[in-house]
């Protein structure tokens, strides 16, 4: 057996992280999730495209005896091996390539419990060790291997993590309701519940329309009731649950039973406000993400404080792709630092099981552990551009002109060009962090050209990328609270002034305020992209772009070389006129 760890996320969005630690002074990570090789957006299937994809770039002996650890709820008793997503010929091929060391999650490590290390990993690493006070995570997501839908732990370097609550029962999972209301309004379940934050926004609009001041004090009612009842399940859903005697561990009865009582919630919600007007997708949409975004923020809100009042609070789990939810949680629960593991979602937990497993840190760096496939990309490439002058292809090396690269990519975007770049590594995780992103100047007009040749509508807003520096002129104090997680869009802050046009397309309003916020991703000296935002901001004196990633509605992430061409022949064909995008494609991997 080797120190080299294969790490694999199952279901939803599956994954693997290749972890290397053969070399005492540099960890090598190489990490794909299973849909940015597929194509199929949040791609279920066993990750063994991203565990082939992986074997490209490492020799049979680095696989093979290494320890493969499975975060994933399915995953304990013999009746539930095989199950669709790990099936026996995925069992047997695992091992003919790494051998028998398989773990799971179990009775005595859960699937909280590896979201929870994984947290504490992250906030570690970020750290440096400065902060000693005690500290608090909460995981929150659907739900674990036992039906647990939320966990509190206390942690400090001496004791390790040692759980404070938990909480079992699909009734009281936030992480449900969330995706239930995502059906309920006629969207996409795990796919488009972070869409809800947009609608939100827009709750101010139907006031007068469709709802008035006196309804929204009824539609305030009526989220306390639930907020009282959920809190109540938190205080006393803390026994496990038995298991199921049948060959399932979910119990899909109670699951339909929980789903039937949230469509009835937020149909009663809306006769409660007197809502007749059915066929208005849009304005129901709003009040539904007012309802259950204002929920879950109360509900953790006074949880949290009538019965922990944390001074350091760290979160993990699905819920936490939440943005504005973890604002709420850093300004009204953390006293002191706040944190957010930025793979918030089951991709993350596979890493806690390793800090579990592993005494040597983690290595998150900037989380772009994806190895791009390149194959015959100059011919391709070559081909389009006799076509398209508007994309650059360039094979770095130790003589490649990185300053004329990233004075070429400002220039363009400060001439209010819209600007794909490639830059590489690709991204693990759901965003786009400057490595496959379109860059341009943050106008509304720009955020509109940009979401019509993607296929994409007009709810949400784009995400801010800024230097540091200028983190502290665009956001409020909050922003000085929150540890690593800033520099992955996974916590907004509030903007230190009013509206302005010349950022709208990065800021957010706040329901029922005159206040805006936006999900920053902050970077640091050194990277390639804090030359660009420097070069830009001179030129122009824009002290933030719009960072959104590089793909049409509905695809991936762009990965490959094939991949990179298909999306952006797509936002050619589509953009509006005068708006045509540019691509730089930077390998840096010759």
């Amino acid at each position: 057996m080797n120190n080299n760890y294969l790490l694999l996320t199952l279901g939803h969005n599956s994954s693997a992280i290749f972890v290397d630690n053969s070399d005492a002074e540099q960890q090598k990570i190489i990490g794909y999730e299973q849909e940015r090789i597929s194509g199929i957006k949040a791609d279920s299937q066993f990750p063994r495209d991203a565990i082939n994809e992986i074997l490209k770039h490492i020799s049979p002996n680095e696989m093979l005896g290494c320890n493969v650890l499975v975060s994933h709820w399915f995953n304990f008793g013999p009746h539930l091996m095989p199950n669709k997503y790990f099936t026996k010929a995925d069992m047997n091929w695992l091992r003919t390539i790494c051998g028998d060391n398989i773990r799971m999650c179990g009775p005595n490590f859960t699937h909280h419990d590896a979201h929870a290390y994984s947290a504490y990993e992250f906030f570690k690493y970020h750290s440096n060790g400065e902060v000693h006070s005690p500290i608090m995570c909460l995981v929150i997501d659907g739900f674990g291997n036992n039906e647990e839908v939320l966990s509190l732990y206390t942690t400090d370097e001496i004791k390790g993590i040692s759980l404070v609550h938990r909480v079992y029962g699909y009734e009281a999972s936030l992480g449900l309701m969330y995706q239930y209301a995502t059906a309920f309004v006629g969207m996409k379940e795990n796919q488009d519940e972070y869409k809800f934050l947009g609608y939100e926004a827009h709750i101010d609009e139907y006031i007068n329309e469709y709802i008035n001041e006196e309804q929204i004090d009824v539609l305030d009612s009526c989220i306390d009731k639930q907020k009282e009842h959920l809190i109540k399940l938190f205080d006393t859903h803390s026994k496990e649950p038995e298991y199921y005697p049948s060959n399932e561990v979910i119990d899909f009865e109670m699951l339909n039973l929980v789903r039937e009582n949230w469509y009835n919630v937020f149909s009663e919600t809306l006769e409660a406000i007197d809502f007749k007007d059915s066929n208005n997708t849009f304005a129901a949409r709003c009040i539904i993400a007012y309802f259950i975004q204002q929920l879950c923020e109360r509900t953790l809100v006074a949880w949290l404080n009538n019965n922990y009042k944390p001074e350091n609070l760290i979160v993990a789990g699905g819920v936490f792709y939440n943005v504005k939810l973890n604002q709420v949680l850093a300004e009204k629960c953390a006293r002191g630092k706040f944190s957010v593991m930025p793979l918030a979602g089951d991709q993350g937990a596979a890493i806690g099981l390793y800090a579990k497993s592993c005494d040597r840190q983690f290595e998150f760096g900037n989380l772009c552990w994806g190895i791009r496939r390149f194959y015959n990309a100059e011919k391709l490439i070559k081909q389009k551009q006799e076509k398209n002058p508007r994309i650059s292809y360039i094979v770095c090396d130790q003589e490649t002109d990185f300053e004329k690269i990233q004075k070429a990519i400002a220039q363009c975007i400060a001439d209010n060009n819209i600007v794909n770049v490639v830059f590489g590594n690709m991204e693990f995780g759901p965003r786009a962090l400057c490595h496959t992103s379109t860059l341009f100047l943050p106008t509304s007009e720009n955020v509109h050209c940009n979401n019509a040749m993607n296929g994409r509508n007009e709810v949400m807003p784009c995400a801010p990328v800024c230097k540091r520096e200028n983190s502290h002129k665009l956001f409020d104090e909050t922003i000085d609270k929150v540890v690593g997680s800033d520099k992955y869009m996974i916590c907004t802050h509030t903007y230190t002034k009013p509206f302005s046009s010349h950022y709208g397309g990065i800021m957010h309003k706040k329901p029922l305020e005159d206040n805006y916020t936006g999900r920053p991703q902050i970077i640091d000296e050194g990277q390639f992209i804090y030359k660009v935002l420097d070069l830009v901001e001179q030129i122009t004196d824009y002290k933030a772009l719009v960072n959104t990633s590089f793909n049409v509605h509905g695809r991936p992430i762009a990965f490959d070389t094939i991949s990179i061409l298909q999306n952006y022949e797509y936002q050619c064909e589509h953009a509006i006129n005068g708006k045509e995008p540019y691509l730089f494609i930077i390998n840096t991997n010759e």
